[in-house]
């Protein structure tokens, strides 16, 4: 039988890890280049929130793609790490 939470959303199976994707998304800025980062998260608004909160008031923050699962486990994102791409 499924476990659901408060919210009544349901949590799936125990021991089950959560699925993540590797959301590419480019921050850009007056006067700068473009810079794309790499993002391990559950979803798009996960991602975006985690990079809104690094950049500065003056800049646009949008997906602009997703990694492979391969690509990811090479590069050796971890849930919740932005890195430079």
């Amino acid at each position: 039988m499924p476990k659901f939470a408060l919210d009544g959303a349901d949590t799936g199976p125990p021991g089950r890890k959560e699925k993540r994707t590797a959301y590419l998304i480019a921050v850009h800025q007056k006067r700068a280049t473009v810079r794309v980062y790499a993002v391990l998260a559950a979803s798009v608004e996960t991602a975006l929130t985690e990079v809104r909160a690094l950049a500065t008031d003056d800049t646009d923050v949008e997906v602009v793609g997703a990694l492979s699962r391969d690509l990811a486990r090479q590069l050796g994102l971890k849930p919740g790490e932005i890195r430079l791409v």
